[in-house]
């Protein structure tokens, strides 16, 4: 079990075109929908350290996966992004 304690909104939060974000540490986490190919939409997870997400983007530091525009996709990007910590405290 993943030391991230996280439970991102569900399906009709996100289908508002909302974002949400959040951190525990240094780790930092934002989830967001986003359209592709000027049709689909496809939710965001990004993981990030220090600074705001754009800073960090700009940068290069950020870690982006895309998953799908629906409520097992926001499962899939939880438990992504609950990876994606505990990977950082190895």
């Amino acid at each position: 079990m993943s030391a991230l304690n996280i439970s991102l909104p569900r399906f009709d939060y996100m289908c508002q075109k909302n974002t949400y974000s959040g951190s525990q540490g240094r780790f930092r986490y934002k989830f967001f929908p986003e359209k592709k190919d000027d049709v689909d939409t496809v939710l965001v997870a990004a993981c990030y350290f220090d600074n705001c997400y754009e800073v960090e983007l700009e940068a290069g530091r950020v870690t982006r996966q895309e998953f799908e525009y629906s409520n097992e996709g926001i499962d899939a990007a939880q438990a992504w992004l609950s990876a994606q910590y505990d990977e950082t405290q190895k």
